[in-house]
């Protein structure tokens, strides 16, 4: 399953980088890809993990940008 999230707010491509690798080596994750410019994520992963992968991946979004927002696109 792939699915694209709006992150609001970011102000570090650097940190949208190591956010992209933290994410990538979550259980379950098959693929990441990022884009400072449009905000964008999107993750490639199992469809039985996705809710589990969202939840962490919000929390690592947070653990660099505590100001930006993660949702769903």
């Amino acid at each position: 399953m792939t699915k694209t999230y709006k992150l609001e707010g970011l102000d570090c491509a650097n940190c949208l980088a190591k956010m992209e690798r933290k994410i990538g080596r979550l259980k379950g994750v098959k693929s990441v890809s990022s884009n400072f410019f449009t905000e964008k994520m999107t993750i490639e992963a199992d469809d039985e993990l996705i809710n589990e992968i969202e939840e962490e991946a919000a929390k690592i979004v947070k653990q660099y940008e505590p100001q930006a927002v993660f949702k769903k696109a």
